[in-house]
């Protein structure tokens, strides 16, 4: 345990762990055999009969959660398996191609640190590294985006998760060392190749599973979608057609809420001044919650890296000069499943993890690796789904919605513990609980620290279809500590209320 890490983060990254642990060991028996790759499932397999108003229930353990047929059930579904194919020299023109495109942007837009020439990159690589003072998102959301764009020119030319995050590590390299004026930024350098590797996935994964959800020739409304999910993916469909989309990638089970409403209200107070501050919505928001392979599924297959995954990404645009968001991945690198679904099963291994969060109070970001478990229990009508989550962040930022110096938030080493209860009611609520704990040192900030907690519960109740409401009530508290500032606390409330979208199956 790193020395000084609250007591708080402790309790979430072991605490739960132990916790879980005798159960684990009970359910986890002799290895199941491999079942066959999922183009041949598909082709092979008896149709599956799914009946209301559970859904899938024979073929999913009798899972009680609400979702659609799977596309797979239908006898007329087109299965395929194009032969593998790769490309690699197409994936390195497209990394070098992505960068003057973005350097071109910025120089017609008139960015001084566009302004490039021989004698800048012969500067670049003279100076050394640095941390830079760009703004949080630019470097928190804009990076790993530009990381993302790079990983799925790799991604979709036929190269797996590793060769996709070098082609990553490349782009980034490129454009800190030739394509600014200013010196190469080591948090970027980070940043952009580990979250763009997770985020990439996402994004393809969500790309593939739109276009393959059609079969082997999928309509034209789906082609547009997954190109404005994965744009990069999207170009390379359009030039070479079928040639690298390999065999069908679709997961055994996925749940998606997408959600369209307003923050209603709430507060946000400086518990060492007593100052309080209500102007909290009402703000527009939209958001959206995909979990891939669902933990418990029967013939839930980790053979790749985010074979299974959480996303979560919601936004407020506010009347400031920030909006109020947050990007919360974590995907299983390398892991196994446990038990095998029926009433009882999971997963557990290492996950990756990347979350960008700035919300009333304060600010938290970081990248890691860590231990994870996700399990879940069936009783009759009521499902149980829980995660824990103890995650190392080598590269951690936190900080407030104010200037602190010349940026709002200062990086560090540090942290990061995750506790998720989620309750499925049949199929008609879902009542879903999630904590977290950020401690970010400052061991890259002599006399700074940051202890950062943010909780969230939202209750979806649906009402005809795939048609549901949502309430949500996430709750922010910032612990601080600065030279010119040794005891800031901080707390925030925010309330919310959506129309949301049930998906999956």
């Amino acid at each position: 345990m790193i020395p000084g890490l609250p007591c708080r983060a402790r309790m979430v990254a072991t605490v739960a762990l132990l916790a879980l642990a005798p159960r684990i060991a009970a359910a986890q028996g002799p290895p199941a055999e491999a079942p066959s790759p999922a183009a041949a499932v598909a082709a092979s397999a008896p149709p599956l009969t799914l009946q209301p108003p559970f859904g899938a229930i024979a073929d999913h353990g009798g899972a009680v959660w609400y979702r659609l047929s799977p596309p797979f059930a239908d006898p007329a579904f087109q299965s395929f398996a194009f032969p593998p194919r790769k490309n690699t020299w197409l994936a390195v023109g497209e990394v070098v191609a992505i960068n003057l495109g973005m350097w071109f942007v910025s120089y017609w837009a008139g960015n001084d640190f566009s302004k490039i020439g021989f004698d800048t990159i012969r500067q670049n690589f003279n100076k050394g590294w640095i941390v830079d003072t760009d703004p949080y998102w630019v470097n928190q959301f804009g990076h790993p985006y530009e990381g993302a764009a790079f990983y799925t020119a790799a991604r979709s030319t036929g190269h797996g998760f590793y060769e996709s995050f070098v082609a990553a590590f490349l782009g980034s390299w490129i454009w800190e060392q030739f394509m600014e004026t200013q010196s190469p930024a080591v948090n970027d350098q980070i940043t952009t190749p580990i979250g763009g590797a997770l985020l990439g996935e996402v994004l393809y994964r969500m790309n593939r599973l739109i276009l393959d959800s059609g079969g082997a020739k999928p309509g034209g409304w789906r082609e547009a979608a997954a190109f404005l999910i994965a744009p990069v993916a999207g170009v390379n469909r359009l030039a070479t057609g079928d040639t690298y989309r390999g065999e069908m990638l679709l997961p055994p089970s996925w749940m998606g809420q997408f959600h369209l409403g307003a923050v209603i209200g709430g507060s946000a107070a400086d518990r060492r001044t007593g100052a309080t501050d209500m102007v909290v919505g009402p703000w527009g928001s939209v958001g959206a919650h995909l979990l891939y392979g669902v933990p418990g599924t029967p013939d839930l297959r980790l053979r790749q890296p985010l074979d299974h995954f959480d996303f979560n990404f919601a936004i407020a645009f506010t009347d400031k000069a920030e909006p109020s968001a947050s990007l919360l991945i974590r995907g299983l690198v390398v892991g196994d499943t446990i038990g095998r679904g029926e009433g009882f099963g999971g997963l557990w291994g290492l996950f990756g993890a990347y979350d960008a969060i700035g919300v009333p109070v304060f600010k938290a970001t970081g990248v890691g690796v860590g231990p994870g478990v996700s399990l879940m229990n069936r009783w009759g009508w009521f499902e149980l789904h829980g995660t824990a989550l103890a995650a190392l962040l080598p590269w951690g930022g936190g900080g407030s919605m104010e200037k602190l110096f010349t940026r709002d938030y200062h990086y560090g080493p540090g942290a990061e513990g995750l506790l998720e209860l989620r309750g499925h009611f049949a199929d008609r609520a879902t009542l879903n609980v999630a904590f977290r704990e950020y401690w970010i040192s400052g061991a890259y900030a002599t006399g700074s620290s940051e202890d950062l907690s943010f909780a969230k519960t939202q209750l979806t109740v649906r009402v005809h279809g795939p048609h549901a409401v949502s309430g949500a009530v996430d709750w922010a508290r910032r612990h601080a500590s600065y030279p010119f500032a040794p005891a800031i606390s901080q707390e925030a409330t925010v309330w919310s209320a959506y129309y949301t979208l049930l998906q999956g199956w």
